[in-house]
């Protein structure tokens, strides 16, 4: 062996024991600027714990809460340009998250501590993102910040302890373009929630009031979601959480009974509208468990919610391929609507579910993503409004058409017995006082010799020649009778001159005939409110005694004492009955 050599070995082995004896330096350890975690018990205080460095993970692998225990994260400041100086207005940033307990530690370069338990009042909430600001505590030394500490207590989502950062706090009257433009999809959402009621008031179709309160849901997450109610309103941090969550329970709840409503009858299974109806249950029990669990099962809270989103967006595509392929074209507008927003909610979920975190910038696709949906699915729901609205319209042109075929004669056009009937009450209190039953004399000869066609020229001349205006409606009774029931003082004159007519009109229109076809009429005026079946029963008689007379004739009676208004001498006042030929 070389000479010394033992001497020398002997110092090598005794310097490297005297190095493993000595205490590990935490200034050693955490890198500058570093962000580590550890779970510990909420006994430990974190100036104990920045004493034994290698129990903190910094890789950023794993941010564990737990109910049974306090989360900490260390926050180095070293490595910032300042040193760690303290600045007045810096503020710790975090990602808005319930908690039950929170304190934050200031660790100086010169071994220094102080802590400052954070309450709820303490928070502020930032107008443009989804995240919370806390006051610092402050070093009385005056010492340059090494690290701050944070320890909490109930955390009910990882990202608080993720997404924590040493910032200044922002100029709250200062208003940016991101807010600008946060405001701007919040007012274009209003738009939809009056056009879903103008819908409503039209159609009376349900889907538009599930449309109505998935906008409001919508409307209501991204106003939260965003920060930007935080300008109108001062609310809790449990209060802004509820919130959120309940405007996605909303949004599922309104989007399965929506999607339901709104498609085209046929379009899906009775099992996926079983399934769509059981969307609501399912949202409502995870909502409330996400709210309320706490203790062993806070640790998986936030994944398991996360979750449960998962079989509704499976069940929503599965029932928009099947109505897809049976021929829908209301789900096209389904289809492109919901795409970004599914598409983002699927990586915020399995990101969620992962090892990392869902990255904050996700928050600003869901607010973009949320405004085109209601964009595309209100198109749709417009587009489902006008083709209901078009169907009834025609259902309703449909239904007049066979009511006046119901109603009309068809040979004719004019009213029919039941037709007439039905109007006849509203009629007489319209002030239709005078009635008259015609009869054409020798009809059955017309038939008999020229045949039926020629009979029925000579009935649509017969309509023609009797004329119906406003205060004159014309009835064909059945065969080759006719029923007349006018307005007016003159209502008699009328009726006479429009029986006196009928030769003629027949004549121009039927010229072919071998001698003039002329009517009897038996003629009521001056009536008060009586039965149709009375009234009528009236002229019936006075027509058989006009036809009795000799035909081409009017059996009149009137209800006044006075003569008639065609001038003639009054009949015995027993009887008040003119006849007239």
């Amino acid at each position: 062996m070389f000479p010394g050599a033992r001497h020398f070995l002997i110092t090598i082995a005794g310097a490297i024991l005297t190095l493993l004896a000595l205490p590990a330096s935490a200034e050693t350890v955490f890198a500058p600027g570093s962000l580590c975690t550890i779970l510990a018990p909420d006994s430990e205080s974190a100036a104990n714990l920045v004493r034994d460095p290698a129990r903190w993970q910094c890789n950023g692998a794993r941010w564990r809460v737990d109910g049974n225990a306090a989360s900490f994260v260390r926050i180095d400041m070293t490595g910032l340009p300042r040193g760690g100086t303290p600045v007045p207005d810096e503020t710790l940033n975090t990602r808005l998250t319930r908690f039950g307990a929170l304190w934050i530690t200031a660790i100086g370069a010169d071994g220094s501590t102080a802590t400052r338990e954070i309450a709820h009042d303490d928070l502020r909430f930032a107008s443009t993102s989804w995240t919370m600001r806390m006051p610092l505590p402050r070093l009385e030394s005056g010492a340059a910040v090494q690290a701050y500490v944070v320890k909490v207590i109930g955390a009910r989502h990882k990202g608080l302890l993720s997404d924590v950062e040493i910032a200044p706090a922002p100029d709250e009257r200062a208003v940016g373009d991101d807010e600008l433009i946060l405001a701007a999809l919040c007012g274009l959402m209003l738009m939809p929630l009056a056009l879903n009621f103008a819908i409503y008031r039209v159609l009376r179709q349900p889907f538009a009031l599930w449309h109505a309160l998935g906008v409001f849901a919508m409307l209501t997450q991204t106003a939260v979601a965003s920060g930007i109610v935080n300008r109108f309103v001062s609310l809790s941090l449990n209060q802004i959480c509820l919130l959120s969550s309940l405007s996605w329970s909303l949004t599922i709840i309104a989007a399965s009974r929506f999607f339901d409503d709104l498609l085209e009858p046929g379009m899906l299974g009775k099992r996926q509208k079983q399934l769509l109806l059981g969307v609501i249950p399912w949202v409502l029990f995870w909502s409330v468990y996400y709210n309320l669990a706490g203790g062993p099962l806070l640790s998986s809270v936030a994944s398991v919610y996360y979750a449960s989103f998962l079989p509704f967006i499976g069940l929503l595509a599965w029932t928009m391929a099947t109505a897809a392929m049976r021929g829908s074209r209301t789900v096209w507008f389904q289809i492109i609507g919901w795409a970004p927003l599914i598409t983002m909610g699927v990586v915020r979920i399995t990101s969620m579910l992962g090892a990392t975190d869902t990255p904050m910038g996700l928050m600003s696709a869901q607010h973009f993503s949320i405004a085109f949906e209601v964009l595309v699915t209100t198109l749709g729901a417009a587009d489902r409004f006008m083709a209901i609205k078009d169907q009834r319209d025609r259902a309703l042109t449909q239904a007049r058409i066979l009511e006046s075929l119901a109603e009309r004669d068809p040979l004719t056009g004019l009213y029919n017995r039941r037709g007439f009937e039905e109007r006849y009450t509203r009629l007489v209190l319209d002030g239709f006082s005078t009635m008259a039953v015609l009869d054409l004399d020798h009809f059955k000869s017309i038939n008999d010799t020229r045949g039926h066609a020629t009979g029925d020229a000579v009935l649509r001349a017969v309509a023609l020649a009797l004329m119906p205006d406003e205060d004159t409606v014309v009835v064909r009774i059945g065969g080759e009778e006719f029923l007349l029931l006018l307005r007016g003082k003159n209502g008699a004159e009328r009726a006479e001159r429009r029986r006196q007519a009928i030769p003629a009109r027949i004549a121009a229109e039927v010229p072919m005939l071998d001698r003039p076809v002329t009517a009897s009429m038996g003629l009521v005026t001056g009536a008060p409110p009586m039965r149709f079946a009375d009234l009528y029963r009236k002229c019936d008689r006075l027509l058989y005694e006009a036809k009795a007379a000799g035909r081409n004739r009017t059996e009149m009676h009137t209800f006044s004492a006075s003569a008639s208004s065609l001038g003639l001498p009054p009949s015995e006042p027993e009887q008040n009955v003119v006849s007239l030929h």
